[in-house]
């Protein structure tokens, strides 16, 4: 099993806006509901979300960032450029 997470890192001005179209909009295009949190202890200025999905098999990732986080990538970089960015991780349960 596999733990699929993406860290979004927002400016305070633009988190709202960000957040609400994450919510609203990207996340009813998923097939399975992520988990969705607020990291508190961030080291970053602004606002930190991690948005964290599992996956029975690594394999299945490449289609989700091809087919899902690009929709998230372009929608970031077009309408917070520089005021946002996002960054991902695969871990392996033990």
């Amino acid at each position: 099993m596999y733990l699929y997470n993406i860290s979004i890192i927002v400016e305070n001005d633009n988190h709202e806006i960000l957040m609400n179209w994450v919510t609203n909009n990207w996340f009813q295009t998923l097939s399975e509901k992520p988990k969705y949190l607020k990291i508190l202890d961030s080291p970053h200025e602004g606002h930190t979300y991690s948005i964290q999905f599992n996956f029975e098999y690594a394999s299945d990732i490449p289609k989700f960032q091809q087919e899902k986080l690009i929709v998230l990538q372009e929608y970031i970089s077009t309408n917070h450029h520089e005021k946002a960015f996002l960054f991902d991780s695969t871990m392996k349960y033990l």
